[in-house]
């Protein structure tokens, strides 16, 4: 159960930082890309251009994506306890954690894509992966059996 825990909060904080430095890069205050997405989510914005960075806009995004997390790590953690208990289950379990997750990825590039213009697919899509390695490291490193038994795998012909 804290594996969940600390693999959400550890997904979650990466994604922070990663738009914090990139926002930083840009010569923007770091919670741009928060208030961007919770004014549009929250507030009505439909123009970044008349983005106000407030609390109000930061906080409830960031509440949201937290959550979002914290759910993704626990379902996530969860999922890895029962490729742990049931090895066949191991392949659904990574095309269903695939499909889901093209599908969210491909989600919020429609909702984010008017608001961060063309450079919003790699960013959102770089985040991501490094938010999902970071979580995968730190559950992997909670499960060594697991982790034993993938990298004894058989990756082809051993003749």
């Amino acid at each position: 159960m804290t594996g969940g825990l600390f693999g959400g909060l550890l997904g979650y904080a990466t994604i922070v930082v990663f738009f914090a430095l990139l926002n930083l890069a840009a010569g923007r205050s770091i919670f741009y890309t928060a208030a961007l997405f919770g004014s549009s989510m929250f507030y009505g914005l439909s123009d970044p251009e008349a983005l106000v960075i407030a609390p109000g806009p930061v906080l409830s995004f960031n509440m949201v994506h937290l959550l979002a997390f914290l759910a993704t790590g626990f379902l996530v953690s969860w999922l890895i306890e029962e490729a742990e208990e049931h090895p066949v289950a191991r392949y659904a379990i990574l095309i269903a954690l695939i499909f889901v997750a093209a599908h969210l990825y491909a989600g919020i590039l429609l909702f984010a894509q008017p608001l961060l213009a063309s450079s919003g697919w790699w960013q959102i899509g770089l985040a991501s992966v490094a938010a999902a390695g970071v979580m995968g490291w730190f559950l992997l490193r909670l499960h060594p059996r697991l982790r034993r038994e993938l990298r004894e795998i058989p990756m082809g012909d051993e003749g």
